[in-house]
């Protein structure tokens, strides 16, 4: 009986790149349902001022998943998101407040402080072998503690209009959030499906052993990966900051449980190798519309956790289903 050689990683990443366009669309089309039941259960749901809410917290939701996609993507996991939005956000704030340093060099010594978390993880894990998960979930209580050490406990108020801007601030109507979150996730979307160290990261998550025989440095690409997620969790908690004025260790809580549900319900594979930018897009955009219409609705806030995790459940099985689908086909 003949057997197939592996595919080298490019082409491996062009098949999984199809596969991710349906995947999208079937997220989309969830997101339109969504939508539709939504509007017809509260008409206040689609209005333009909620729809900006709604893209609103959609944005730093998007920047921080879009960072764990790339990590999923390349086998990893990071599990220290939300404590890093509030490390970045805190420590931006009291270099503000308290030491009185000018608010780019705080905002960008918040996102180094970010990136330099995500540093230690890509260490610990492709230097030193030990698993992200166990590593980022380490780290998540460590930059979670820290934060609340820098700020004593308290939130941080007072950082400036100008600070504030990153926030708060529009152009044509549209919050700036929304305009950087678009131009980050384009930017990520670009490296990742236009560039080869884009290529290099599917073919890492998907078969790091073919991988390395490839060429591809394994543990450079996991390490860099890691470290971008960190850094791009703290540009999220510079927003989440800069739109609450104020820096606190309790900011980005409950990001990470609504990151990993936007990442998976996108299609991105939790074993590696398969995702996109543009699923993560759709799957945050429907997270913060589940959690807008449940507003609306006077739905208590713990249903909101309720269906969050119900979503990564659902789509994890889909996942699995999805792999035992495939498997069996290639046999």
């Amino acid at each position: 009986m003949r057997t197939r050689a592996p595919a080298p990683p490019a082409g491996r990443a062009i098949r999984i790149l199809r596969g991710a366009r349906s995947s999208v669309g079937g997220t989309t089309a969830a997101l339109v349902i969504i939508w539709i039941g939504l509007t017809v259960a509260t008409p206040s749901f689609a209005t333009v001022p909620n729809l900006l809410n709604i893209f609103l917290a959609a944005s730093t939701l998007a920047i921080i998943a879009g960072g764990l996609t790339l990590a999923l993507i390349a086998g990893e996991i990071d599990l220290s998101l939300g404590s890093v939005e509030a490390l970045a956000g805190s420590l931006a704030a009291v270099l503000i407040v308290t030491v009185g340093l000018p608010w780019p060099v705080a905002l960008v010594l918040g996102v180094l402080a970010g990136a330099a978390v995500g540093g230690v993880n890509a260490f610990f894990t492709s230097k030193l072998g030990v698993p992200s998960f166990v590593t980022s979930l380490a780290m998540l209580s460590v930059a979670g503690g820290a934060a609340y050490l820098l700020t004593q406990g308290t939130s941080v108020f007072g950082l400036g209009p100008q600070f504030g801007a990153i926030g708060q601030g529009s152009l044509f109507g549209i919050p700036a959030p929304v305009l950087m979150a678009a131009v980050i996730l384009a930017v990520l979307a670009l490296v990742l499906h236009r560039t080869s160290f884009g290529l290099n990261i599917y073919a890492v998550g998907g078969n790091p052993d073919a991988a390395r025989l490839s060429g591809v440095n394994v543990r450079r690409t996991k390490a860099v990966v890691l470290v971008l997620s960190g850094g791009l969790a703290g540009v999220a908690g510079i927003i989440l900051a800069s739109r609450l004025d104020a820096g606190s260790g309790t900011v980005g809580g409950a990001d990470l449980m609504a990151a990993i549900a936007a990442v998976v319900i996108g299609g991105t594979s939790l074993n590696g190798g398969v995702g996109s930018i543009a699923g993560t897009v759709v799957g945050a955009v429907l997270i913060a519309s589940i959690q807008n219409g449940l507003v609306l609705l006077n739905v208590t806030a713990f249903w909101q956790q309720v269906a969050i995790g119900s979503l990564i459940l659902v789509a994890a099985l889909l996942d699995r289903l999805s792999k035992i689908s495939t498997k069996g086909v290639a046999a």
